[in-house]
């Protein structure tokens, strides 16, 4: 059924993307991206509240493939930011820089927000709900809350969840302010981390648990595990 559901709104995506083209209608291109995006997210879950490890395998590639299209078309070059749930973004969300110096002002984000235009440092896209929201709801839902708690609890939360549905685990050290991430990821070495379901619902549970923002300064592959380095970048509220 979520394949189906998923298929539909990649399709009504192209065609509100097309059209929102065609049109110079800059709301219908959001809409789009938006729609496909979602059928994506959509598609790797099945409608029985458990995770498929094959289907996650298979929509990973193509969200990561597309996404990376987006981000190499558009020449964004800031590091990916992990936004935690607030009252703007109640599920969060991944923000894309085009420079890597840049402003974010939060209180100007909506949920609906694809293309984020300004002066260059303002300017990037915006993924909201993120790759790895609905994995990390399931963990929530069925292991316990996460916010405010710290980056030890959230990590061995997500990672036993992880471990539990077979289909990874993660190790997260935080040590004079920076964060190291250890992933066990089916990600294939060209595709982009931030695209990837599991990688994600740990970036995300980071960014809730301590409330704030995350930024991920390196990513490489080490073996068959994925290694991050992440920085905090400060409470929701001193962006809003």
């Amino acid at each position: 059924m979520s394949r189906t559901v998923g298929a539909a709104l990649i399709g009504i995506g192209i065609i509100l993307w097309y059209h929102g083209g065609t049109s110079s209608n800059a709301g219908l291109v959001n809409l789009g991206i938006g729609s496909i995006i979602l059928g994506l997210v959509v598609a790797a879950f099945p409608a029985r509240g458990y995770v498929s490890r094959e289907s996650l395998e298979l929509s990973c590639g193509d969200m990561s493939e597309f996404l990376g299209k987006i981000s190499k078309n558009l020449e964004l070059e800031g590091k990916p930011v992990y936004i935690p749930p607030y009252e703007n973004l109640p599920s969060g969300g991944i923000f894309i820089p085009k420079s890597e110096e840049f402003r974010l002002s939060l209180g100007m984000l909506d949920e609906n927000d694809v293309f984020i235009t300004g002066s260059e440092r303002e300017s990037g896209i915006l993924i909201s709900p993120p790759p790895g929201y609905r994995l990390l709801k399931y963990f929530k839902d069925n292991y316990g809350e996460i916010r405010e708690t710290d980056v030890g609890y959230a990590s061995s939360a997500v990672s036993g969840g992880l471990s539990a549905l077979g289909i990874g685990s993660a190790e997260v050290f935080e040590e004079e302010g920076t964060i190291e991430i250890y992933i066990r990821s089916f990600l294939p070495r060209n595709t982009e981390v931030w695209g990837d379901p599991v990688s994600s619902a740990v970036l995300l549970a980071i960014a809730e648990a301590t409330g704030e923002l995350i930024s991920v300064e390196e990513a490489q592959m080490v073996k068959d595990y994925i290694r991050m380095k992440a920085r905090r970048l400060g409470k929701v509220e001193e962006w809003l």
